[in-house]
């Protein structure tokens, strides 16, 4: 006997929702009021990414990411115009007054002055995102200020850049720049099969009981970002497939297939392959060990549970 249907019923929901939309409300009231640090004169966006803005978060996400990007200046990667369209790019750009770092400076000032008091100091930022923790928001919420990057197709003499749009940041105390594409990851994720955000969390949710509740000297480092990616590649003749169980099989066979390249997936966003050695790509090992223990537990699934009732 394995896995039983029923489990994949369970491991199917989403998480708590309630608090995702109210926190990005008070964070975006907090940067727009009078006592903001913010220059008034600059753009920028706030928007939810991650698995609460993709319903793929579980029983056992963490924190909701709200991005704070700055849109009145950006990086910009120009290598695929020609001679004629970088010249015309470079005429057109002048150094900005206000830099990236003058922005995630005063927005971690605002927040601080926002939610910290003489008693508490949730607001704390050590790391990539600025985290905000312990009780002023309904939910611990990671603030991550960023800048918009923008991948220029093409500059015409006339007309609009075809442009693609994404993040980019860096941690507090690192130079090395990240760089994200939340908004395409979304749309692509839209896109798939009704099933696809459900299979995605019915994956995540069988980590999570391998690592709390099997019984293994193993554990399964797959953070949800890569599962969620990982997923994406699995054919749509597998996650249209109405029986939860059939489909969680049918996909762990995909991946263990002599015919399916690991090496050519992609992430959600499309905009970088998945395997790689990036800051934003996973490594090959890491996803066939994932995908390994799931099978043990798939098929050791009766014999481990009938131990429990007998010990």
């Amino acid at each position: 006997m394995t896995i039983p249907n029923s489990k994949f019923d369970d491991w199917k929901g989403t998480g708590a929702d309630a608090g995702s939309a109210t926190a990005r409300e008070r964070i975006i009231n907090a940067l727009e009021i009078d006592r903001s640090s913010l220059p008034e004169d600059i753009r920028f966006d706030t928007f939810l990414q991650g698995s609460y803005k993709n319903d793929t978060h579980t029983y056992g996400s963490s924190d909701v990411d709200i991005v704070v990007k700055l849109e009145s200046t950006w990086f910009a990667d120009t290598s695929e115009l020609d001679s004629e369209e970088q010249a015309r790019y470079d005429c057109n750009q002048s150094d900005a007054d206000y830099t990236y770092r003058d922005f995630r400076k005063d927005v971690f000032n605002t927040l601080k002055t926002r939610f910290n008091s003489s008693t508490s100091k949730p607001v704390v930022w050590d790391g990539k995102a600025i985290e905000i923790n312990d009780g002023p928001l309904p939910v611990d919420v990671d603030v991550v200020p960023c800048r918009d990057y923008r991948i220029y197709r093409s500059y015409p003499a006339n007309g609009e850049p075809d442009i693609d749009h994404g993040m980019a940041f860096c941690p507090r105390y690192n130079s090395q720049r990240i760089v994200n594409f939340p908004k395409m990851h979304y749309q692509n994720g839209t896109e798939q099969h009704a099933n696809f955000k459900e299979t995605v969390r019915i994956f995540k949710n069988a980590r999570d009981y391998f690592n709390e509740e099997w019984q293994s000297p193993y554990r399964i480092d797959a953070p949800s970002y890569f599962v969620e990616c990982l997923i994406y590649n699995v054919p749509e003749r597998i996650i249209k497939r109405s029986k939860r169980s059939d489909r969680f099989k049918e996909t762990l066979d995909y991946f263990q297939a002599d015919s399916t390249d690991l090496v050519t997936f992609d992430q959600v966003s499309e905009m970088e392959q998945l395997f790689g050695t990036s800051n934003t790509q996973w490594d090959i090992k890491s996803a066939e060990s994932m995908v390994a223990h799931l099978e043990t537990m798939w098929e050791d699934w009766y014999n481990q549970h009938k131990r429990r009732l007998f010990t």
